[in-house]
């Protein structure tokens, strides 16, 4: 049987299972587990990736993956082969530690990922590890509901942002197992690797569902990144006639910095480390601190004024 073909577009969104050789375990102790999410961190930094939802079972782990950049197969191999090339020397093995190419889904991500999320959080449940995915501490569920802290690496906003209260979502998930509402095969996987409606499907076989205008930020994002940190500098600096130093002052609450930096992340190829070596922080920092900037903008309406002043400024440069 012929192997699917990897269909990437900006902004795909993909159900990923990467599975160990003959079903055998690819994390052995917590270590390994821990070591994998260093990769998977590692990856995400060096791919612009974001991950969404993740669970790593003992031989195979499933992530819930969107490719700003249109790079899947590149990011999967760098962190199969890094995973495996480390998994090798510690246990002294020889030969494959995956089976064969990694399983990718792609998903009508708004359609799809509230089930595919509950799906995921449910695995360790549905293999009878724990009685409650709340118990289990390899998955992403336990920052859905709030009982960790997201990694840097975790983007939780999008699931988050349907629910009022991270309790409601742990409701949404719960009610499924309570219920024992099945999902089935076709709610996960679709048909021929390919995870949503009739419409989507004919749109990515056509090869126009990147150009799908439903999400206007695709097509933003994308003219958004012919601009350099040079030019968001002097469009803030005009916008709100401040100066540089006023920009990158680390005066506490300084909304100039916060708003440049939320710009650089998300409208910008800048990687968190790049912006972390402009703006003298620590990668991590900006990605949280780019974060949270996403979450008070829909609460105070000062912020979203500024966010809307730039963006207004940024399209008339560039796309007329």
């Amino acid at each position: 049987m012929a192997r699917p073909i990897r269909i990437e577009y900006e902004h795909a969104f993909y159900h990923v299972v990467s599975r160990g050789h003959r079903r055998e375990n690819i994390f052995r102790r917590d270590l390994d587990r821990k070591k994998f999410l260093e990769k998977l961190e590692q990856t995400v930094e060096r791919h612009r990736l974001k991950i969404h939802v993740y669970v790593l079972m003992s031989n195979h782990y499933h992530l819930l993956i969107e490719t700003p950049d249109a790079n899947l197969s590149k990011a999967m191999h760098d962190l199969n082969a890094s995973y495996a090339n480390w998994y090798r020397s510690k246990y002294k093995l020889i030969g494959s530690i995956f089976q064969g190419r990694y399983k990718a889904i792609l998903v009508e991500k708004d359609e799809y990922i509230l089930v595919l999320s509950a799906y995921i959080h449910l695995n360790p449940v549905r293999a009878g590890i724990v009685k409650d995915p709340e118990a289990y501490l390899w998955s992403s569920f336990r920052c859905y509901s709030g009982k960790s802290k997201p990694p840097h690496f975790l983007y939780v906003f999008d699931i988050l942002e349907k629910f009022k209260t991270k309790r409601k979502y742990q409701k949404y998930v719960m009610d499924l197992l309570r219920d024992e509402k099945e999902i089935r095969n076709e709610e996960v996987y679709g048909i021929n690797s390919i995870l949503g409606s009739t419409g989507f499907i004919r749109r990515v076989l056509a090869g126009v569902v990147k150009h799908d205008l439903r999400d206007r930020e695709v097509r933003e994002v994308k003219e958004f990144r012919r601009l350099s940190a040079e030019n968001l500098m002097e469009i803030i600096m005009r916008e709100f006639r401040i100066g540089e130093d006023q920009i990158k002052s680390r005066k506490r609450g300084n909304p100039y910095r916060k708003l440049f930096i939320y710009m650089l992340r998300k409208h910008t190829g800048m990687s968190l480390r790049d912006i972390g070596e402009l703006m003298k922080m620590d990668y991590g920092a900006v990605s949280e601190l780019a974060r949270y900037f996403g979450k008070e903008i829909k609460k105070n309406k000062e912020m979203k004024k500024m966010v809307e002043r730039v963006n207004k400024e940024i399209r008339h440069r560039v796309l007329g």
